[in-house]
């Protein structure tokens, strides 16, 4: 969140919340004074977090779970080539939305069992079912490292170093490696 408005005298800041499906203004905590006109708004203190892959509603495989939703989104949003491209780009920089990106690993995975792509083990399909089977998740998060770390014994070249701008290790930049062995830019998903 982003504050966009500085708190005076006891009124907390509005707040500016990404929500995985664009932003929307937030606001005050239970029991503080409201700011006029900003009534009814989210509270960002009250909401429960949205379903993801540890949650009963997800889904994954389902038509009618919360996966099927967010890979509707994602599909939709990366459904050009420009977009897979700047993906990539951003993910190497470990500037990415690391949730999308868990997404488009596991799109691709599946895209790969179907179309007859995966590699003859058929590793790029048991990284999908581990992804459903929430193994790199704790405390309905998504641990980046063991993600990226699965997906690194995985890619054909062997095991990589990705480093983010700042030289930190970069996990999204491991998963970029995945996605371009598997052809993301030019396939899709």
């Amino acid at each position: 969140m982003v504050p966009l408005v500085g708190a005076l005298q006891g009124i907390p800041a509005v707040l500016l919340q990404q929500n995985g499906r664009g932003a929307v203004l937030s606001m005050q905590m239970e029991g503080m004074p409201s700011i006029p006109g900003l009534e009814g708004m989210p509270n960002p203190f009250a909401e429960e977090p949205p379903p993801s892959w540890g949650s009963p509603e997800w889904s994954w495989g389902s038509a009618d779970g919360e996966a099927h939703t967010v890979a509707a989104r994602v599909r939709d949003e990366l459904g050009k080539r420009h977009r897979r491209t700047a993906l990539l780009s951003y993910a190497k920089m470990g500037a990415v939305d690391f949730f999308d990106l868990k997404m488009a690993l596991a799109l691709k995975c599946q895209k790969a069992r179907n179309e007859g792509y995966d590699a003859p083990d058929g590793r790029w399909e048991q990284l999908m079912d581990a992804m459903a089977a929430c193994e790199f998740e704790e405390d309905n998060l998504i641990d980046q490292q063991k993600l990226a770390d699965a997906v690194n014994t995985r890619l054909a070249s062997g095991p990589i170093e990705a480093i983010d701008i700042d030289g930190s290790p970069n996990p999204a930049g491991i998963i970029a490696a995945a996605l371009e062995e598997l052809d993301f830019v030019e396939k899709g998903l």
